[in-house]
């Protein structure tokens, strides 16, 4: 399985709403994902990466991307704070992150491996 994707996570999701819906839930985290690197590639307020981070950290979590949710968690509590210079020099490893993990779960959608 991907370093992105934690897989007993995904089993417990199944398990809790059901394999039907998992395709619907997981597009829309992807695409979530995808709206969320644009923002973050174009150098937003600190605050805009607070709400960002804010929003990952739960879905992230909820979806078994155990990654990307630390990642988040990281972010959210230096943009809390307003520490800029160390978001400016680890938001390129937080969108890589984000791009990986859409990535792995696009590719968890076409396989239907859930």
């Amino acid at each position: 399985m991907s370093q992105y994707i934690n897989q007993i996570a995904v089993n417990q999701l199944v398990q809790e709403v059901g394999g039907e819906n998992v395709p619907f839930l997981f597009g829309i985290f992807c695409d979530e994902l995808d709206e969320f690197i644009d923002t973050l590639t174009t150098q937003p307020e600190i605050e805009k990466v607070r709400e960002i981070s804010h929003c990952l950290k739960s879905s992230a979590g909820s979806f078994g991307a155990d990654k990307l949710a630390m990642m988040a968690i990281h972010i959210e509590e230096k943009a809390k704070t307003e520490q800029k210079e160390w978001i400016e020099r680890n938001i390129s490893e937080f969108v890589n992150i984000a791009r990986g993990t859409e990535l792995a779960y696009r590719e968890l959608l076409m396989k239907q491996a859930y």
